[in-house]
C-alpha cells in the first residue's frame, strides 16, 4: 500500500500548497519519458499491488484483505480473463509478484508497522497455472531480516517494510521501503522453500519510497518504481546483477504530472515494453500506463 495514513496529508490544503511548491524544483519530464495512460483497470483490481507478464496475460495481485487470488488481466482487451485462487494461502499484505522461467513468487511481506514476524513468499509452479480456477503453492519461503531486532509496532515509521523484489539467478533480491530515511536496503534470499534470514547486501539513497520492481535479465536492467513527496518516479539501474548491485549509473525520472497517483506495479513485457499500474485513490482510479522511455 502506497500512501496509507499519509492520505490525510495528501488532501490537506496546507500540505498541498507546500508540496506543490516543491514541484517547481523538478524540470518537466521530456515527452519520451512519460507514463501514458492505457485505460482504467477493472474494479476487482482497485487495490492492485504488483504484476508480471506470463502466458500472454498480466498476472496481478491485490494487497491485504483482498483474498489470496491471482488475476489474469488481458492488456489487449482490458478484461480479467482468469481468476485463480491460491489454496491454503493467506494474503496478510501481498505487495509484489515476480517470476523466473518455472515459477511465480508472491511476496506477502508488506510491513507498514514494522512488527510482522510472519513474512513469507509463496512459490507457484507456472505449469500448474495453465488451467483451472485454483492452484496450490509448491513451496513457501519464511523469512526475517537479519538486522531487525526491534518488532515494536510503528506505523509508517519503520525501515523494514518491503514492496519490491526480483529473481536473479537462483536468488531473490528484495528492496525495502524505508519510511524513516527514504533509502532502500537490498537483501537476498535463496529462491527455494525454507526458513531463512534475508542477508543485507547494499543500501542506497533513492530519495523516496520503493513500491515495485522489474528486472530484465537479458539487458541486466533493474527498474524501481516509487514515490517521493507524492510524485511517482522510476529509477533505471543498468548493469545490475547479483555480483554488481551498484546504482552508480542509475537514471531517475519523476512524473510530476501524476502527482498523487499511487503507482504500485511495474513490469517488462517479452518485447521490452514497460507498463506501470496504480491503485485507486480519492484522487485517481486504478489504471494501467505505458512507460515511454
Amino acid at each position: 500500500m502506497l500512501f496509507s495514513t499519509k492520505k490525510q496529508l495528501l488532501f490537506n490544503p496546507v500540505w498541498l500548497i507546500l508540496i506543490l511548491a516543491t514541484c517547481g524544483l523538478f524540470k518537466d519530464d521530456p515527452v519520451i519519458r512519460q507514463l501514458v495512460k492505457v485505460r482504467d483497470l477493472p474494479a476487482d483490481l482497485t487495490e492492485n499491488s504488483g504484476m508480471i507478464e506470463s502466458g500472454n496475460l498480466f498476472w496481478m495481485i491485490n494487497d491485504g484483505d483482498h483474498g489470496a487470488i491471482l488475476y489474469g488481466y488481458n492488456n489487449a482487451t482490458g478484461n480479467i480473463d482468469r481468476t485463480v485462487a491460491v489454496k491454503d494461502a493467506v494474503n496478510t499484505d501481498w505487495e509484489e509478484i515476480t517470476q523466473d522461467a518455472q515459477h511465480i513468487y508472491i511476496g506477502d511481506f508488506g510491513n507498514n508497522n514494522g512488527n510482522r514476524t510472519d513474512l513469507r513468499i509463496y512459490i507457484i509452479d507456472k505449469s500448474n497455472l495453465q488451467t483451472g480456477d485454483t492452484v496450490t503453492a509448491s513451496g513457501i519461503i519464511e523469512f526475517g531480516f537479519e538486522d531487525q531486532t526491534d518488532f515494536t509496532s510503528s506505523p509508517n515509521n519503520t525501515s523494514f517494510d518491503c514492496e519490491a523484489f526480483v529473481v536473479i539467478s537462483d536468488s531473490l533480491v528484495l528492496f525495502t521501503k524505508d519510511w524513516l530515511t527514504e533509502r532502500t536496503k537490498i537483501y537476498v534470499l535463496p529462491a527455494k522453500p525454507g526458513a531463512f534470514q534475508a542477508i543485507h547486501r547494499k543500501e542506497y539513497d533513492v530519495r523516496g519510497l520503493v513500491t515495485a520492481s522489474a528486472y530484465s535479465a537479458e539487458d541486466q536492467k533493474l527498474l524501481l518504481l516509487g514515490y517521493g513527496s507524492f510524485i511517482p518516479f522510476i529509477l533505471e539501474v543498468p548493469g545490475f546483477g547479483f555480483d554488481n548491485m551498484s546504482f552508480a549509473n542509475s537514471t531517475r525520472t519523476d512524473f510530476t504530472s501524476l502527482f498523487g497517483v499511487q503507482t504500485e506495479g511495474i513490469l517488462f513485457t517479452t518485447n521490452g515494453t514497460v507498463f506501470v499500474s496504480c491503485e485507486g485513490s480519492p484522487g485517481s482510479t486504478a489504471a494501467i500506463f505505458r512507460a515511454e522511455f
